[in-house]
């Protein structure tokens, strides 16, 4: 009997209890996340995570527990699930010095799913940043590199779901865009499907004016769910209207037409009227890299006349035609493109004004001057200021990135300014010097960057001549097959 009596008690231990069915019993379930802002615990990983991933940073300091806004904020606002949605592109935290876990409980009572630990820990970095005098509550965004975006001390009800959701469309384009997919489907199919009449557009810029921040993201998930052109055309138009924080959702979106010009000429003619009136540094942006892109002299001819605001049908208009401060910025991108407005000999000085360095740039790169080209060495040598050292590394030929070799790899690095170690990493990749694989890791990064993505992708698409698009495995096969047989 023992043997059986063995086996039996050894099954009872090892065999799952059964429910009344006869079914296993199921695994107790981990408890919801709460509907309100998911506060990150720890504060060194969640600023990494916002740096990895490009996502803004929330600080919410909510410190005085006898005070009733922070009351407010805590026990309701906080929890809601509009705060919670309008916060979720976020990495947030919440600042307070005190403990509510007593009698051994698992998580904080005054702010749910998180711990104590975390808030108090968020409050120390809050306070070595900012500094002791602390007003609370108050509301803090940080762009995904640390700077601060927004900074709103007390509570007014001006921080709010809304402008979390604008300040996100600014400072996170792609999540943002993500975001609006996810919230406003209704929306985004009811603009697909809507006749294309004179309400059509109406339609649109209400959404657009309505307080919404994700609202320029909604518009261009139905954009991109959109096939017909006169849909299309009426969509783009519409952003026109377009709130002031969240223009940057139009330049993510407008970006491939932009160094694609010619694929949809007229797609690319409507983004630039587009981003000209919903802000102007973003139509000159827009057009200047249209235009060193058009091969056909007509289609520069018409981006000029959106640049310069004269009739489609008036003759082409000259660098001259334009704004004075705007000038330069033209008469750069002609250079590069070669067109006839930039052929004469002896400019005015005022079409080069601000923008000497660049000019000269391009004037090299289109075969214009003879010039004794930058002493690279030189200028990584000496006290040079980031943006100059930064424009020299990107304009530098490969013979002089290869001569100054080891001054480009001590600024790869150990230069302090992450534009400057971007900038040594694209010279390296173009002289084929791969230092391991931190010129690759480095540009990787920088394309996954919101601030530094657009034109790190233009600066690494010069050199690699051909477009990997968004498959970051072969952006690394291209630039390794680049850097595979070392300076040639």
């Amino acid at each position: 009997m023992r043997p059986l009596a063995f086996l039996c008690a050894w099954l009872a231990l090892s065999t799952p209890v059964l429910a009344g069915d006869g079914k296993s019993a199921p695994k107790p379930k981990k408890p919801p996340r709460p509907a309100g802002i998911w506060w990150e615990k720890d504060v060194a990983t969640g600023l990494q995570r916002a740096m990895r991933e490009g996502r803004p940073v929330l600080f919410a300091v909510n410190a005085l527990e006898n005070e009733r806004a922070n009351n407010r904020l805590a026990s309701v606002d906080y929890r809601s699930a509009a705060w919670g949605e309008a916060t979720r592109g976020y990495v947030a935290f919440v600042c307070n010095p005190n403990d509510h876990m007593a009698g051994g409980a698992k998580s904080c009572s005054r702010y749910p799913g998180h711990v104590c630990s975390g808030h108090r820990a968020a409050l120390t970095w809050f306070t070595k940043r900012f500094g002791d005098n602390l007003i609370s509550p108050q509301h803090v965004i940080l762009e995904p590199d640390g700077d601060v975006a927004y900074r709103k001390e007390y509570y007014t009800g001006v921080v709010k779901p809304a402008l979390l959701e604008a300040y996100l469309s600014k400072l996170a384009p792609r999540v943002a865009y993500s975001r609006a997919g996810i919230g406003r489907e209704k929306k985004i199919a009811e603009l697909g499907k809507r006749p294309i009449d004179e309400t059509f557009e109406p339609h649109v810029v209400t959404w657009l004016r309505s307080g919404d921040g994700l609202a320029a993201a909604g518009v261009l998930n139905a954009l991109d769910d959109s096939y017909d052109a006169p849909r299309r055309a009426a969509l783009i138009r519409a952003l026109r209207r377009t709130p002031a924080l969240q223009v940057p959702v139009l330049i993510h979106a407008a970006e491939e037409r932009v160094l694609y010009p010619g694929d949809e000429p007229a797609e690319t003619r409507a983004w630039i009227a587009t981003l000209f009136a919903a802000d102007r540094a973003s139509g000159v942006w827009a057009a200047t890299r249209a235009l060193v892109r058009m091969e056909d002299a007509s289609e520069r001819d018409a981006v000029l006349r959106l640049w310069a605001g004269t009739p489609a049908d008036a003759p082409a208009p000259g660098i001259d035609d334009l704004p004075a401060d705007e000038r330069a910025y033209a008469y750069e991108a002609l250079i590069l493109a070669k067109d006839r407005r930039a052929l004469a000999t002896r400019v005015p000085a005022a079409w080069k004004a601000g923008r000497e360095l660049e000019i000269a740039r391009a004037l090299r790169q289109a075969d214009r001057t003879t010039s004794t080209p930058v002493d690279l060495g030189k200028v990584l040598s000496s006290a040079t200021p980031p943006g100059t050292v930064r424009r020299s590394l990107l304009a530098a030929d490969e013979a002089a990135v290869r001569k100054a070799a080891d001054a480009v790899v001590m600024k790869l690095n150990h230069a302090l300014s992450a534009r400057v170690r971007i900038a040594a990493a694209l010279a390296l990749l173009k002289a084929r010097l791969p230092q391991g694989g931190a010129v690759v890791r480095t540009i990787l990064t920088a394309l996954d960057d919101p601030l530094e993505g657009t034109e790190t992708r233009a600066q690494a698409l010069r050199v690699l001549g051909e477009d990997p698009g968004p498959d970051r495995a072969e952006w690394t096969r291209l630039m390794g097959e680049r850097l595979k047989g070392g300076a040639k």
